[in-house]
């Protein structure tokens, strides 16, 4: 099979817990967009046939300033699997993980399809049966979170775990653009954020998402999870901390790392 060789050291990687090179250094003359989503859907679809059950995507590289000052032509997304959601409180073992980073995002859980090019942010709210406070912990099976722009598709997007207390609000009772959060680091405050520092609204980027999806004749399914990207800036973890993210209406979530 056509990158084999790529696609099993990603595997080895998130394995043995030991970063590797940039994916495009393997491939002469660099990696494609379109052999980076490959590489990551092959790896994906051996997930599946071993019994892993797909729940939903993340979006990253949603706050377009930042996104822009890295250099980065657009937004990613990567797919996240049941073993990667885990509930809010007690401990996470850093030893599961290379190099993670918190973010603090809203969830959206889709109730209806979302599948076609021309989706909009009416068609997602319509669509969401309710968001939640959330955590995703990224991150790279590429050293130092240091590549070229496909490798992030390569890689899942730099999935790793998503945390969820459990709490869905409906979408309708929730200001989307005005919720706030603050993050703090064994109660001190390191960040606060914006719902409208993603893509100017959270729903834009499962916008996003959909219209990238349906590109690659994929959708939002029934059910399925989206996380709309970090309101707070993207921090490593340290060992030993506890994180508490607390939203102004959608309550707590929080994660002790040891």
């Amino acid at each position: 099979m056509a990158f084999e060789k790529e696609m099993q050291a990603l595997v080895q990687a998130e394995r043995a817990r030991v970063a590797m090179g940039p994916v495009s250094d393997m491939v002469a003359g660099g990696l494609s967009i379109e052999d980076a989503h490959f590489i990551c859907e092959q790896n994906i679809q051996a997930r599946l046939n071993a019994g892993e059950v797909l729940k939903g995507y993340k979006v990253g590289f949603t706050n377009i300033p930042v996104r822009d000052n890295m250099g980065l032509p657009d937004s990613t997304y990567g797919y996240l699997m049941d073993n990667m959601i885990l509930e809010s409180g007690g401990e996470l073992q850093m030893s599961e993980l290379i190099a993670p980073k918190v973010e603090c995002e809203i969830c959206f859980k889709i109730k209806d399809r979302i599948m076609g090019l021309g989706v909009t942010i009416e068609q997602v709210i319509e669509s969401t049966e309710a968001v939640s406070a959330a955590f995703e912990i990224c991150d790279a099976r590429i050293k130092d979170w240091k590549c070229p722009y496909p490798d992030f598709f390569a890689d899942n997007g730099f999935s790793a775990r998503i945390i969820v207390p459990g709490v869905w609000k409906p979408v309708d009772e929730v200001d989307l653009l005005n919720e706030t959060v603050v993050l703090t680091e064994d109660g001190k405050k390191l960040a606060e954020g914006k719902g409208e520092m993603a893509m100017e609204h959270t729903a834009n980027a499962v916008v996003w998402l959909a219209n990238k999806l349906a590109q690659r004749k994929k959708g939002i399914m029934p059910g399925q999870v989206v996380m709309t990207g970090t309101l707070t800036p993207i921090l490593p973890i340290k060992k030993g901390s506890t994180y508490v993210a607390a939203f102004s209406t959608l309550g707590t979530v929080e994660k002790t790392f040891v």
